[in-house]
C-alpha cells in the first residue's frame, strides 16, 4: 500500500506561481489541498483547472487586511486533522520541494524516510533571485532562473514535512520547526527551491506596504520582512550568490550559508 502524502499550500494572489507549484507537486506524486487567503487575482481560476487531477480541494480563509501566519497554520492543521493522509507538507506557492535522491521523486523519497523510521524532514533552502535588471516575471521562470544563495540562519531551519498521527505540529514555530514529544528527524535534508522574487518590481509589490498581524510582530515573527527600504529590493551582485549550470541542476553549492535575505545585506 503506497504512502498518502498531502501538501497543504497557502496562497494569496499567487497567479504567477500557482500553476508551476501545483504541477511540480502533483508530478512528484503528492496530492494538494489549497488554502486560499482571499485572493483577488487569477489564482483560484488557475487552481481550479487542477481539481480532480491532484488538487483534492480548495478551502477558504477570509482575509482580514493583515497577514496572520498563525491563522494560516491553524487552518492548515485543521485540514490535516480532517484527512486520512500519512504525511503532510507545509508549502507556499513560491516554493518547489525536491527529493535529495535523483532516482526518487518526492513521494518515493518521503516513503523511504517513513520506511526508515523517521517522522519529519528538514529542507535546505536555496533562494533563487534575479540580479540587477533581470526580470523572470512570466510563466516558465523556474526553467530560466539559475542564480541563488544558500539561506540558513539556523539548523534545522525548515522542517516542512511530517508524519501524521504522532502529535507533531508547526504552529508555535511559525511554520519553520516541528514540535512534539517524539521527534525523529531524517538525517538527510531534502531541498527547497524558493523563488522569493522574480524581478525588482515584483519584489516591491510583494514586500512594500505589506501588513502583518500585530500580535505576531510582538512575538518577533516577520522581523526580516518589516520596513524594507525600496532601494534594497534590487538584488546586488554578491560573493554569496551562486549559479547553477542549468536551471534543472541539483549541483547546489552549500559552502557559504547566509543568515539574512538579500534586502538585509
Amino acid at each position: 500500500m503506497s504512502l498518502l502524502i498531502l501538501a497543504i499550500v497557502g496562497v494569496r494572489n499567487e497567479q504567477i506561481h500557482i500553476r508551476r507549484c501545483l504541477s511540480d507537486l502533483i508530478r512528484d506524486g503528492i496530492d494538494v489541498a489549497l488554502l486560499d487567503n482571499g485572493s483577488t487575482d487569477a489564482t483560484l481560476s488557475i487552481a481550479r483547472e487542477f481539481l480532480g487531477r491532484g488538487l483534492v480541494f480548495i478551502r477558504h480563509l477570509p482575509w482580514t487586511g493583515a497577514l496572520s501566519m498563525r491563522a494560516i497554520l491553524e487552518a492548515k492543521a485543521e485540514i490535516a486533522a480532517a484527512t486520512g493522509y500519512d504525511w503532510f507538507i507545509h508549502a507556499d506557492a513560491d516554493e518547489w520541494f525536491c527529493s535529495p535522491w535523483p532516482e526518487a521523486d518526492l513521494a518515493a523519497a518521503i516513503a523511504r524516510v517513513d520506511h526508515d523510521g523517521f517522522n519529519c524532514i528538514n529542507f535546505t533552502e536555496l533562494t533563487f533571485v534575479p540580479v540587477g535588471d533581470e526580470d523572470f516575471e512570466a510563466e516558465g521562470y523556474s526553467a530560466r532562473m539559475t542564480t541563488y544563495y544558500f539561506y540558513q540562519p539556523r539548523y534545522p531551519q525548515l522542517m516542512r514535512a511530517w508524519k501524521a498521527g504522532e502529535g507533531l505540529s508547526n504552529v508555535d514555530s511559525g511554520g519553520h520547526l516541528i514540535t512534539g514529544r517524539e521527534i525523529c528527524l531524517c538525517p538527510t535534508d531534502f531541498y527547497m527551491r524558493h523563488y522569493i522574487v522574480l524581478s525588482e518590481g515584483h519584489a516591491k509589490r510583494k514586500y512594500l506596504n505589506r501588513n502583518f498581524a500585530e500580535e505576531e510582530l510582538a512575538r518577533g515573527w516577520h522581523a526580516n520582512r518589516v520596513s524594507i527600504a525600496p532601494q534594497k529590493l534590487r538584488v546586488p551582485p554578491a560573493p554569496v550568490l551562486r549559479s547553477l549550470p542549468h536551471a534543472a541542476s541539483m549541483e547546489f553549492d552549500l559552502s557559504r550559508p547566509v543568515a539574512k535575505h538579500f534586502w538585509l545585506w
